[in-house]
């Protein structure tokens, strides 16, 4: 089944990280047919340094246009049925396909691992616990690293791939889209390292809040989802971020997410989202810190 996968690798001005991230598919312990590494208009000759030490990667080059479309590129040239992403600065374990192949049923199309930031992957245990996700769950928060997902291609395709017109929340709305139409488990280990850059999409939280809210409004129609329902997870979004801004001594994007929450239509819905997503997602961040102090 391994043999089975293609791997779209999104690349640009990647040069110092690209091997270690090829290093890390090759030394999979199964094999795989396909790798695609997709140069995104790189300037400082990454596809040069992939043709030089991984002559069987395939280097696809295209104008910079971001890596949302870069992975739109793969999944059009891949041509196995399934596919594995992995970002450029980022690394997998030697077993992590492998242990993916264990829940691949008929119903399941995407499997997911968690990850880890640093240096060093934790010893894998015997048995590694699995959870089914829905369209719910990943609503509620964006559950996966783009990096740790294996996907039927079938089902990628279907899907047209990831969405620029919700462009910095693509890859949360691929995985909502996807739940509505596959089956969606995820290994409860990390199996991947992220690199945490400090100049990182994720780093610039006003971003991340701005980007997220057409990818809400995108899903608010969505079946099978109450309004109340609806109304309280983007509430607790609002209310989230609000706390990330005050953290971050944000002043004036903590106010506008709290504005945002206090608007008259989800006005009804602060209090039910505080104590159904917020309280229990502030003690578990506080538990973790209180763990590792």
């Amino acid at each position: 089944m391994a043999e089975s996968v293609d791997v779209i690798i999104p690349a640009y001005n990647a040069r110092n990280t690209i091997q270690e991230a090829l290093q890390s598919v090759f030394s999979q312990t199964v094999p795989i047919a396909r790798v695609l590494v997709v140069d995104d208009g790189s300037t400082d000759g990454t596809a040069d340094v992939v043709r030089h030490h991984f002559p069987h990667a395939e280097v696809i080059t295209i104008a910079n246009s971001g890596p949302s479309n870069a992975r739109n590129v793969g999944i059009e040239k891949a041509t196995h049925e399934w596919i594995a992403f992995l970002d450029a600065d980022d690394r997998w374990h030697p077993d992590k396909l492998r242990l993916q192949w264990g829940q691949a049923e008929p119903d399941v199309g995407l499997i997911s691992t968690t990850w880890v930031r640093g240096s060093e992957f934790p010893a894998v245990p015997d048995q590694i616990p699995v959870t089914s996700l829905g369209y719910r769950d990943l609503l509620q928060m964006n559950q996966f690293q783009t990096s740790t997902v294996l996907m039927r291609r079938e089902i990628a395709q279907r899907l047209g791939g990831f969405d620029p017109a919700v462009d910095g929340a693509e890859d949360w709305d691929f995985w909502l889209r996807a739940s509505r139409i596959t089956g969606i488990r995820r290994l409860e280990w990390p199996l991947v390292q992220y690199r945490d850059m400090p100049t990182g999409y994720s780093k610039d939280v006003w971003r991340v809040y701005r980007t997220m809210l057409p990818m809400l409004d995108k899903h608010r129609q969505a079946p099978g989802l109450s309004v109340r329902e609806f109304r309280t997870i983007e509430t607790w979004h609002h209310l989230r971020f609000w706390v990330a801004f005050q953290l971050a001594h944000d002043s004036e994007h903590a106010r506008l997410a709290w504005h945002n929450a206090w608007q008259r239509p989800l006005r009804p819905y602060v209090l039910p989202a505080v104590w159904r997503y917020l309280a229990p997602f502030l003690w578990q961040r506080f538990k973790r810190r209180t763990a590792t102090s």
